[in-house]
């Protein structure tokens, strides 16, 4: 459990990293070209940090199966996930500044349109990392009328890779009530368009999000995945994936992008 909190720890101070990019920028201490490099190494470094988080938790998991069951009579065992209220807070975390893009997306988008949820939830979505009780508390928060943004995030992303579609919709669609422009909201609204066949809408959802910022990595992953598997448009897939190297440049999603930006090159045009 120590090396779980640990994990935690450096993404959360990661995350404050960010933030506190964001300010320098607002406040004119940090130009545009220094602020976009130091924020894309500080991604790179939460994107490790969540593989991280999710295979400790993992092997956690595994080792809390393997324990003999305690004597009858016996109390229960506390689990790191005791709280309610803990662990909906916790969730935040893995969403608050979008870098999920490293371990869940080739899992989610890079289907077929209009095949609505993958068959099976993928390993490392949401989902599917996210324990019963967490979900249960995760629902409990977003029900509330004041339920923060992020947890509304998390809680919609889960419905998009359950297949929930309607569900999913009406949750991105109270996080864009209070801020029209949060990438986040926008990028998977187009996420559920895309999953309904709607390719039209997602791309421009993309490309809507990518106006608001550019480098956000989800956008940028969504709109190459939409020229090259909804629209077959392989001369602007292969701008789009390098647009997405140029901003991640190693890991398992800049892999995943170099296999596709492969095959859009040799695709006719």
């Amino acid at each position: 459990m120590n090396q779980i909190k640990e994990v935690k720890r450096q993404l959360d101070a990661v995350t404050r990293a960010i933030d506190a990019l964001d300010a320098d920028l607002a406040a004119g201490r940090l130009d545009a070209e220094a602020h976009d490099r130091q924020r894309a190494e500080r991604e790179r470094e939460a994107g490790r940090l969540v593989v991280s988080l999710r295979h400790v938790q993992r092997e956690a998991r595994a080792r809390e199966a393997e324990r003999p069951e305690p004597p009858a009579g016996a109390g229960p065992r506390r689990r790191w996930f005791g709280d309610p209220l803990a662990m909906a807070t916790g969730m935040v975390v893995l969403v608050a500044v979008g870098v999920g893009v490293g371990v869940t997306l080739a899992g989610r988008f890079g289907g077929t349109p209009g095949a609505g949820a993958p068959a099976g939830v993928p390993a490392e979505s949401p989902a599917a990392a996210m324990p019963g009780i967490e979900l249960q508390a995760l629902r409990q928060a977003v029900e509330r009328e004041d339920a923060p943004t992020q947890s509304l995030l998390q809680f919609g992303h889960v419905a998009l890779d359950q297949g929930r579609l309607d569900e999913a919709r009406r949750v991105y669609a109270r996080v864009l009530a209070r801020e029209p422009k949060n990438v986040e909201a926008i990028t998977h609204v187009g996420s559920v368009l895309y999953a309904e066949g709607n390719v039209d809408a997602a791309l421009a959802k993309a490309e809507e999000a990518l106006r608001l910022e550019p480098r956000y990595l989800h956008a940028l992953w969504d709109r190459t995945q939409y020229l090259f598997h909804g629209k077959r448009d392989y001369a602007a897939a292969v701008k789009a994936a390098e647009a997405f190297l140029a901003v991640v440049p190693s890991g398992p999603d800049a892999d995943n992008v170099r296999k596709l930006l492969a095959e859009a090159r040799q695709k006719p045009r």
